[in-house]
């Protein structure tokens, strides 16, 4: 006799503590959250890896207790990615994007570099032509200016050249962390900055009430570049940058921010696995994205 069984989510055999990955069902099908990931680092110039984020944060997460009520989740599974070849695997994110948000009410994307949120905003305004908003929490404000080359640090640029009407804010930048220059490049496109010091001077509760009022009824893409959170909580980064929030905090903020505005798309990206220690980064992305399911909660 074979003492075996099947691969479990837990390894404490409690029949009530069910977890998210006993629950999830995988496929191109209908359902309230979608999953969907992007492996994909093609545009980063610092530190390689994210490329391997979407399969260890779904570790964590589907080994998450499942608090979300009736939510159905649907794994979608991965885009596939063409290495060396940016534009095609951009267009490939995009259409993927663009279909899965007909299955699913509120579709989570992880990533992948900073470019992912950007070919998934893409795929998301084919599906909403006007009326967005795009909600970033960043250490950066992804402005750059550069002669040659790629790089994810111009991901807000190229987002406001895909709709130039749609309100974008980034929330957690740190000034002694980016060139001056960025700032003023911000402003020239619209980009309305919450520093780091700002939310700590303000508050939560106040900055989320001032986005929500001044994004009305526009229908929102949020997304999370995990470098926001300082590196104590967060080593595993493709750019970290000391002084960001805590854990506790950004899930508050992630929490607040998706239940009040409802997000179409979340995505979480930059986590880096080969630079994190003991899985912390991949850990705490995982319960960002537990706190950004908002369905359950309407």
């Amino acid at each position: 006799m074979r003492f075996v069984r099947e691969p479990m989510y837990k390894f404490i055999k409690d029949p009530s503590d069910v977890r998210v990955g006993e629950v999830v069902r995988r496929g191109w099908i209908s359902g309230d959250v979608g999953i969907l990931g992007v492996p994909w680092d093609g545009a980063v110039g610092t530190r390689p890896g994210s490329r391997l984020a979407p399969s260890r944060v779904r570790s964590w997460l589907y080994s998450s207790p499942y608090i979300l009520g009736n939510t159905s989740i649907i794994d979608l599974g991965d885009v596939d990615v063409v290495v060396g070849d940016h534009n095609e695997t951009w267009h490939r994110v995009e259409e993927t994007v663009s279909e899965a948000l007909g299955l699913v009410r509120e579709l989570v994307v992880i990533g992948g570099d900073s470019t992912s949120s950007y070919a998934a905003f893409r795929g998301l305004k084919r599906v909403v032509n006007d009326g967005l908003a795009y909600i970033l929490l960043d250490a950066h404000p992804d402005v750059r200016i550069v002669t040659e080359g790629l790089t994810s640090g111009q991901v807000i640029r190229w987002i406001r050249d895909v709709d130039p009407n749609a309100y974008i804010v980034i929330i957690g930048v740190r000034t002694y962390s980016n060139a001056p220059y960025l700032f003023n490049e911000a402003r020239k496109l619209g980009i309305n900055i919450y520093t780091i010091d700002q939310v700590d001077s303000m508050g939560i509760n106040a900055v989320v009430n001032e986005i929500t009022s001044s994004i009305g009824n526009r229908i929102v893409h949020l997304s999370i570049n995990l470098d926001v959170v300082d590196p104590a909580f967060a080593p595993g980064v493709n750019s970290p940058s000391p002084g960001g929030f805590t854990s506790r905090e950004v899930i508050r903020l992630i929490r607040e921010l998706s239940t009040r505005l409802m997000p179409r798309v979340f995505d979480v990206v930059e986590v880096t696995p080969p630079f994190d220690i003991n899985d912390v980064t991949s850990m705490l992305a995982s319960a960002i994205i537990i706190n950004a399911m908002w369905v359950h909660k309407v």
